[in-house]
């Protein structure tokens, strides 16, 4: 699905790791990776310097192996906010995805503190996957080595029929024509039935019945690009749904844009920016149609 990877990272969370298995990548269909470490400047009375004693720091931890398995890499450690070293770099290497890690805030946490992957989400363009740090810095090496074979393998796409799911199609449909390896083996198309009222309702029969059609001529659309496409329809909490599902389905990422979540990033109660603090699971950015 990606094959120019970006991956951005503070050396407290764990994605250095993926250096160490560049050849797992390359057996995945990855066919570069660029890794990025933006340093702060330094303010030191009314000017700012570079802080050389980080970059050194960086330089000396941030190491490439001698064995890539053939997958073009290189490091770039950079002074500057971290996000914006970021989104410039990803730029300059054509990444087709950038990978970043977030830990799990609560809206308050988000307001006062902020989030570079929320920072990167607004500036960038392509696509954007938050992975979790505990998620690759509890893994033993074998675990790992399969992690990095199958990064994009088993997609879950949440689904309703509104503006921003066909966005999400569309965007997972250009992905899989363009790039076809790393191959998408499953995706799993998920519409939530709710009500916004009442959480203890009885959905419509109806209601269901038109889920159900308009989920398969959606996956009607991505079989010929998917080798296997399954849906499901719930009722209830979006959120909860999709969290209970991710632990019974398998699943490799969650697909959202950016439209999933609202302007206001801090204090949404949006599917996106709920997901985003919330589910333990990898999650891809596609981002909106009006940037």
């Amino acid at each position: 699905m990606f094959k120019r990877l970006v991956i951005a990272t503070d050396l407290r969370d764990g994605l250095h790791r993926f250096s160490r298995f560049l050849p797992s990548l390359g057996a995945g269909g990855v066919e570069a990776v660029t890794f990025v470490h933006g340093v702060p400047y330094q303010d030191v009375g009314v000017r700012v310097r570079e802080d050389t004693e980080a970059l050194a720091a960086a330089a000396e931890q941030l190491t490439l192996p001698t064995d890539t398995g053939g997958v073009q890499v290189q490091r770039v450690i950079r002074s500057g906010r971290p996000a914006e070293v970021v989104v410039q770099v990803a730029q300059e290497v054509g990444g087709d995805v950038i990978i970043v890690g977030t830990q799990q805030r609560n809206v308050l946490a988000e307001k006062l503190v902020g989030s570079d992957a929320l920072s990167i989400m607004r500036k960038c363009e392509i696509p954007v996957m938050v992975i979790r740090p505990p998620l690759v810095q509890v893994l033993t090496a074998e675990e790992m080595d399969l992690r990095c074979r199958h990064l994009f393998y088993h997609l879950m796409l949440p689904y309703r029929g509104r503006p921003e799911s066909k966005h999400l199609l569309d965007c997972v449909l250009t992905q899989v024509r363009k790039t076809p390896v790393p191959r998408v083996e499953c995706c799993h198309l998920v519409w939530v039935v709710t009500d916004p009222i009442r959480r203890d309702f009885d959905p419509d029969p109806q209601e269901i019945q038109r889920a159900n059609q308009e989920l398969q001529t959606v996956a009607a659309q991505l079989s010929p690009y998917i080798a296997q496409v399954y849906t499901h329809v719930r009722t209830g909490n979006p959120v909860e749904a999709c969290m209970t599902l991710a632990q019974t389905l398998d699943i490799s990422a969650i697909t959202l844009t950016e439209a999933h979540m609202t302007k206001l990033w801090d204090l949404s109660l949006s599917l996106g920016g709920e997901l985003l603090r919330r589910i333990p699971y990898p999650l891809i950015f596609f981002s909106s149609p009006d940037k």
